[in-house]
């Protein structure tokens, strides 16, 4: 290593501001020639080197330490020498040189981000699919069993209903009530079809469509209500319910779809509840869900379209009001129950405090619903099929 003397005064030790007064061997000295100096006596005036002379201003600068000796704890540098060089720095290097540095480094690992997840899981909206049509046949099944034990309306007129001894029973409201169900269906299925996450959201109708139909098979079966008009064709009882009569009522309505406007729905008790409220709370749910906020006029459009349809139901007396009030509660509750279990993960689990997870149908929802990590985001409308999309793109 070649150093420079340097001769500035730095207001030191007996600066004379000539450089030709000094030794120029001075500028070519190792580090190695390098000796400590004696501490000052009272009596001295100014250092001396080792052969008694004083000592200068670049004397002083030449001998002092241009960098800090490496001591053993120093596991970086070790001389200039690249085989001393470590290329890892571990966790005993970390307390070796917590003296020397006097800071101690701690590796911690980056955070887990955890990301929502929306499965498409396709399988399970199919799987869905069938419940869905298992329970609607059971409830077409138990209307079939349910005609035979409907009372005789020349004996047994309808029930007293606030609602329908007040209003005149108008059979066109009926048929409106069911152009409207057809309409909400319909264009409340091809608006969920163009959600991004439509098998998620699909399988959730299916579920909870299935479920409603389920009770409404049982509460239809098990108590069975007087015929709530008096002006409604129904057919007449052939007293026989041999699987083969029952089958061919099942095909009869099922063909129909459940609906009287076109003529199939000829069979009468299926009263509690309404399966009209239903289908048109539904649709409105589902909408209003899973749409953007900003479309709020679609959703009002919806909810009028449920209210005046539930209306119509009762103008036609084809229900009670109670069974239209009860639609409603079931529906809704059923709804918003489902939602918050799968929008609540920590609910996905049986604990003593959730009271949720006593639901009879939750290990099924577990099933349906264990991979989708949070709400389903409302990214709405996307084209299902791949080649408009790609055509456009290009």
């Amino acid at each position: 290593m070649v150093l420079e003397p340097k001769f500035a005064d730095y207001g030191a030790i007996n600066s004379t501001g000539d450089a030709q007064q000094h030794n120029t061997s001075h500028a070519f000295l190792s580090p190695h020639s390098i000796i400590s100096l004696p501490p000052l006596q009272d009596d001295e005036q100014s250092p001396t080197t080792s052969k008694g002379t004083a000592m200068t201003q670049g004397d002083l600068y030449q001998r002092q330490p241009l960098l800090p000796s490496n001591g053993k704890s120093d596991r970086w540098v070790q001389g200039n020498r690249p085989e001393s060089h470590q290329e890892y720095y571990t966790a005993e290097d970390e307390l070796e040189n917590q003296e020397a540095n006097g800071v101690i480094k701690i590796n911690m690992p980056p955070p887990i981000r955890e990301e929502p997840r929306y499965p498409q899981e396709r399988w399970k909206t199919l799987i869905a699919g069938v419940i869905l049509f298992f329970t609607f046949i059971l409830t077409l099944t138990s209307l079939a069993f349910v005609h035979e034990r409907e009372p005789d309306r020349n004996v047994t007129g309808p029930l007293p209903d606030i609602f329908l001894d007040n209003v005149p029973a108008f059979d066109w409201g009926l048929d409106v009530s069911e152009y409207m169900i057809m309409v909400s269906v319909t264009s409340s299925m091809v608006a969920l079809v163009l959600h991004k996450h439509r098998f998620i959201v699909l399988r959730r109708v299916f579920l909870i469509t299935s479920l409603l139909y389920l009770y409404r098979a049982i509460t239809m079966f098990v108590t069975v209500l007087p015929v709530s008009s008096k002006t409604y064709y129904c057919s007449p009882k052939s007293n026989d319910t041999s699987p083969y009569e029952i089958l061919k009522r099942v095909v009869i309505l099922f063909s129909g779809m459940g609906l009287s406007i076109n003529g199939k729905h000829t069979y009468c008790g299926d009263y509690m509840y309404s399966g009209h409220t239903v289908i048109l709370v539904v649709s409105y749910l589902f909408i209003s869900e899973y749409t953007p906020k900003k479309m709020y006029l679609l959703h009002w459009l919806y909810l009028l379209m449920a209210a005046v349809g539930v209306f119509m139901v009762l103008l036609g007396h084809g229900h009670y009001t109670l069974d239209v009030i009860v639609a409603y509660y079931i529906t809704t509750r059923i709804f918003w129950t489902y939602h918050t279990l799968a929008h609540n993960t920590f609910l996905k689990q049986k604990s003593p405090t959730n009271y949720l997870g006593r639901e009879w149908w939750f290990c099924l929802f577990l099933y349906f619903e264990g991979n989708i990590t949070g709400p389903v985001p409302r990214q709405w409308p996307h084209w299902p099929l791949p080649w408009p999309r790609r055509s456009i793109k290009k």
